[in-house]
This record gives C-alpha cells, structure tokens and sequence, in this order.
C-alpha cells in the first residue's frame, strides 16, 4: 500500500548507489519439494520451506529466494541470481545467504553496487518470512488491465512497460493540484517547486527511493554573461546538434537554469544562502561533506568545473569564436563514484518535506495510465504494491518526469536502433512517461534521437589518442576521434563476451575495445596521468579503492605484449602483428591505414606496457515528446495538451543531433533541474 515516507525511512532497507533502481517486486509462495508444514506449537514460524521471486536488473527473469524455517528460526537460504548481471548482482547470493542468517531477518544492510538486486533478494526474503509466519502475501502477478495500444506505438513497446491503458476503475481516489510522476532529477525539483508555491503536490515513483545517475548539473550563469555571449551559447549548441534543436528551449536554459541549480544546492544544504535571492550564487557553494550525510562524508568529494566562454573555445572536434563576449558556466561535481546525484536529490526532497507538508510522497507506485479527455489531462492512475489502483487527481498538472526507454527493447529497436546491442547504465527504464503521453495525444519528436554514450569508469586518459584495437586485437580507426563519439565506430566492432557484460546480452554486447600505450606514455599523453593514481583503476591493486566501481574498472600493466594481450582478453598473435604495423607506421612518419596525425604516433616498445579494456554503455537516450519551453506537451499539431508537461528525458526537443553534446560538463542534468522548475512554475500559475 502506498505511504508518505521519508528519506530516512526508505533509506533503512536501500543503499543508494550509482546504478540505483527500483524494486517492483512480486511476491509469491510456495513449499520445496519434500517439505513439510506441521505446524509447532509455541512457534514463530510454521516450519517448512517457502520461496519467493523479486525483480531485480534482470526485468524477465527474477532474483528466486528459497528459505527453510524451523519452528523458532530460519536454518537455509538458498539464493537463484543467476540471471543478474555479472559484476553487479549475480556475485553477491553468498554474501546476501550469510547476512540474512546471521541477522535471522530480511532486515539486513544490501550490497553497495549491487542495489537493485540486494534489494530484490531483501524483497523476496521478506515474503518468505512472511509465508512461514502465515502473513498474507500479495500475488506474484497482479491483475493488469487490458492491453490497448494507442496509435504511434507498437503492443510490445506498450507491453514492455509498466503502462495499463485498457479500462481501469480505481479503488481508491485522490485529489492534489500537482502531480509528479518521477522522483529523479527533474522530477524532485518540480514537486519541490510546486510544494513551495503552495500546490499540493504528490510525487510518484515507481522504485523505491529516488532515482538519478551522474554526478554533475551544470547551469548559465547569468550575472557573468553577457547578452550576446548566451546568444552565441544557444547558437553554438544547436550547431553541435546538427541544427536541429528547438532554440527556444535552449534559451529557456540558459535564462533560468542558474536559478534551478542554486536551489537545488540550497536544498541540499551545499550553499551559505537561506533562500535564493538575486544575483550569482557561485562563491557561496560549499563542499557537499557538509551533507546530511554526516555518517558517509569521507565518501563525498568536490570539485568545481566553471568556465568563462570568452575568445576561441576549442575541443577536439570543434571551434567557435566568442571574440570579447562572456558566457559563463558553472558545474558542481557531486561524488566520488559510487555516490551521485541521486544521494543529493534525497536529501533536497527530505528537506523540502521537512518544511512543506503539501508535498505526499507515495514510493513502489509506478503510474499506469493518465485520465485525459477532449485534450486535456486531469490526472494518472498508479498501481501500489498490493496491485490496487489509485487514481491521483491534478487539478493543475501532471508533471511526467520518468526518465528514459532504454529499457524497452521495442521502443529502442524504433527510436534509438543506434544503441541496439550495447549494455545500459541504467534499469526498469521503459518508456512509461513517453508512452502515456502519447495516449494523450503527445508526438514523438522526430527520429535522430539522441544518444549519450561513454566510458569514464574503466580507467583514465580516455580522449588520448593512443593505439585503439577492436577484441580481436585489430586497429580499427583514427583514434583521433572525440571520445563520446566512439559509440558509433564501436557498431562495427565485433560483440564481446566477457566480464562485465550485461546480463541481457547472453551472446555478448558491442562497445568494447582496449586503448595501448607503453612506459613513456608520460612523455606523449596530452593530458598524462601518473602511475601511482592510474593504479586503483588496475584490479585488485588498490584494496578499497575509493572514487571507482571496483566492478568496472579495466585497467592492466604487463611487462610483455603477450601477458597484456592476455589480460585484456584478446588474440596475442593479433595484438603483436598489430603493434608491428603500428611502430612502421610511427618509424615512416605518416598513418597512412588511418590517416592520424603524426604527432599522435608514437611506438609501443618500452616496457611495461599498458592497456585499457573500453566498455562503451548507454547512459542515456535524451529524446522524448515534443514540448515548449514550459515544458508542456504538445500535439501533433504543434498545440498545448492542456495540464500535461513533460520534462527531463521525457521532453524534447532540447538536442536533436545523434549524438549528445558534451560541450558543457553536466548538460544533462542541468536541463532537468531547470524543466522540472520550470514545469511546476508554469502548472502553478508562475510563468
């Protein structure tokens, strides 16, 4: 059953984690084979065995938790993950069998990286415990309403979310004047904004906790720019998406995304100000140790990355000249890795609550479908975790903020085929908000959608131009390429199948392919990097490494060619005829296979040699339903879908190009912080 339930609440039972996601959990039971159920008297359990299933990563096959009680005591746990993903939670039943032994309870601490399916196994054991102690437990599968596919979309994209459009009858109805569906980083802030304005608000969300990935928002900074310098910002970006963004909301971005930043560093208590007045609050930001987080503050770290765009601005793919106009940009970093964005925004919600009462939060209840009729959206009906039927009612808005599809096969094999075959960052993102929206009448923008995709966990030095060799060990481009643009040239690659591949890619995943370099790399890095801080990237070099995911980090040293070739798992043969050709290549002065630059050449012979194991995954797919700079959904024809917005990944077109700009550290989240404002402003009567 949904409840208001606060930060501190829902922390008890989940870790946050960089990868965090939801637990839709079904629950259901059953007695082993050969097991019995005779009842003892005076006891705490009925004894026997029981088992229990939970969704975790893998959303078709779930976590299968068995557990056998005596009468006074759990005696086995037997736990089935192998269908989760290698390197996350298909490592950690043992860990998970001991903890809930010891502990005699569900109760227990999860595995920090492994929070999707610790919390799975939590879930399962949970209702376990309560099939021996004779509680009630919900069905596995609860009742689902009849598919409907609406025009636009496909039955299995439709069915490859948690979306029921067939008729529904609510068992229960609730009145609010906004509705949040998402609790992310553009979904937090309109509920926050919309609370404070005096709505009464309830925020949805189909996991558990909040949601978000990535550790840097970045904004404009108005008072260190000038006029003519945003303009050459919006004129700049759009170019860098293919000219096919809508300026209009770059615009709104860059007139209000200062103010959306700094209340969320506000909320979160990162800056020195009370409320947010006028004027830059840049130089009152404070390091995020003063957190609330006051028994993690060794793990969080800052760092600030501000530019002033002024004179030649440059990169490696891109040039674009300011002349004496300022466009100033401000990006604080939250971390290090595994904590993120997603630690802040709990506790910027918690803090809004504590001070707005207005503001409901209701966690495990996904929205199913919105009530709309004759182009107007009055609500959206949500489904709780005993499978009943809500019906939350917006007299001012329903505000969808659910994140991305690349969850949804269907959807992605239509909308973003690019990305088909590669692993994901994130889980249980299915489309939900961009399907309901079309069922009221919302357009997809047009297809080109855009795509963010890259590898900052595997080791460092990513940009360098060094060697780059496919997993059979053959050269395969100008390594002069921009980083976040080798998930096109990796399409081509052969898929690979080893460690740290996705679970949901059992024939192995494209994106893969290893960097080369060898001992004198200090000399010819553009940005080199010392050994001692490449070292936590090797595994197992570093006990506890901090800043990193120990599961994800692919960085090896080897004295010779063949034992490095072993190390990153491709052909020495290959790897040494590879290198061979390379060094002629560097002795001739000219590439002529690739055409590199020859101040990019150089010879890979000194010992030892270095290597990096690249994973390209998709963190996002940044493209939804086409919006104005309300962030309100619009119809086929370009008109407003009254009391409908749709923001952060839900809403476009703020990119448009295949590919996202990495031109501003933090874009992304940026944008979401500032069209969640602006959202709750709007349905507020603000803008």
């Amino acid at each position: 059953m949904s409840e208001k339930i606060s930060r501190r609440n829902f922390l008890r039972t989940a870790t946050l984690g960089a990868a965090a996601a939801g637990l839709l959990a079904g629950c259901g039971n059953s007695a082993a084979s050969g097991s019995t159920a005779a009842s003892t008297a005076a006891g705490t359990y009925t004894a026997g065995t029981y088992s229990a299933t939970a969704t975790g990563i893998n959303t078709t096959t779930p976590v299968t938790v068995t557990m056998t009680f005596s009468a006074d005591a759990i005696t086995d746990v037997q736990i089935d993950v192998a269908n989760e993903t290698k390197g996350y939670g298909a490592d950690i039943a043992d860990e998970m069998v001991k903890k809930i032994l010891d502990a005699q309870s569900s109760e227990v601490d999860g595995h920090s990286g492994a929070t999707i399916t610790s919390g799975a196994i939590k879930k399962a054991a949970e209702s376990c415990i309560n099939q021996a102690k004779g509680v009630a437990v919900a069905p596995t599968e609860a009742s689902k309403a009849e598919t409907v596919v609406p025009d636009g979309l496909t039955t299995e994209e439709v069915e490859s979310s948690v979306v029921e459009l067939g008729d529904i009858t609510p068992d229960e109805t609730k009145d609010f004047d906004v509705v949040v569906v998402g609790a992310g980083a553009a979904g937090v802030p309109a509920a926050g904004w919309a609370a404070e304005l005096g709505g009464h608000v309830a925020l949805l969300q189909k996991q558990s906790i909040v949601v978000s990935q990535g550790n840097c928002g970045s904004a404009i900074i108005k008072s260190k720019s000038t006029e003519a310098g945003k303009k050459m910002w919006v004129h700049m970006t759009n170019g860098l998406c293919d000219w096919r963004a809508d300026t209009s909301l770059l615009n709104a971005y860059v007139e209000n995304s200062e103010e959306a930043l700094m209340w969320y560093l506000n909320r979160a208590g990162l800056t020195d100000q009370t409320e947010y007045g006028d004027g830059s609050l840049v130089d009152s930001v404070k390091d995020p140790s003063s957190l609330l987080h006051n028994d993690e503050k060794e793990i969080f770290a800052y760092m600030c990355t501000s530019q002033d765009l002024t004179g030649v601005w440059k990169d490696r793919m891109d040039t674009y000249d300011f002349g004496d106009e300022h466009c100033y940009f401000f990006a604080p970093w939250i971390g290090p890795k595994p904590k993120n964005v997603g630690d802040v925004l709990a506790t910027v919600l918690e803090n809004v609550q504590a001070k707005n009462s207005n503001l409901e939060t209701f966690f495990n209840t996904p929205a199913v479908k919105l009530v709309h009729a004759d182009g107007k959206v009055t609500g959206v009906i949500a489904k709780d975790e005993s499978g009943k039927y809500i019906q939350f009612n917006a007299s001012k808005g329903v505000i969808l903020a659910t994140g991305d599809y690349m969850n949804n096969e269907a959807m992605v094999k239509r909308w973003c085929p690019d990305v088909d075959g590669y692993d994901k960052k994130q889980y249980q993102k299915t489309g939900d908000g961009h399907i309901m929206a079309i069922d009221a009448g919302a357009k997809m923008e047009n297809l080109g959608h855009t795509k963010m995709m890259h590898d900052f966990d595997s080791g460092l030095m990513y940009e360098e131009p060094f060697l780059y060799v496919n997993m059979e060990g053959k050269r395969f481009c100008n390594e002069d390429t921009g980083f976040v643009y080798m998930g096109n040239i990796t399409k081509y690659l052969p898929r690979y199948n080893g460690a740290n591949v996705d679970a949901n890619h059992p024939d192995g995943s494209l994106g893969w392919y290893c960097q080369v370099y060898d001992s004198d790399y200090m000399s010819y890095a553009n940005s080199p990097v010392p050994e001692q801080v490449m070292t936590k990237y090797i595994p197992g070099a570093v006990e506890n490494p901090q800043g990193v995911f120990t599961n994800l980090i692919d960085t090896y040293k080897a004295d010779t060619i063949e034992e490095l070739a072993a190390l990153l798992d491709v052909p020495a043969d290959e790897l040494q005829k590879t290198i061979d050709r390379y060094n002629e290549l560097c002795d001739q002065g000219t590439d002529a296979d690739f055409g590199k630059k020859s101040a990019y050449m150089h010879k890979i012979e000194k010992a030892p040699f270095w290597g990096v194991r690249k994973h390209i995954r998709v963190s996002s797919i940044d493209s939804g339903v086409n919006t104005n700079a309300n962030g309100q959904a619009l119809d086929a024809d370009g008109k407003v879908i009254e009391g409908l917005y749709c923001v952060g990944n839900v809403g476009g077109v703020f990119y448009g190009g295949a590919d996202y700009p990495f031109h501003q550290t933090g874009l992304s989240l940026g944008r979401c912080y500032t069209f969640g404002m602006l959202a709750a402003k709007h349905a507020m009567g603000q803008l």
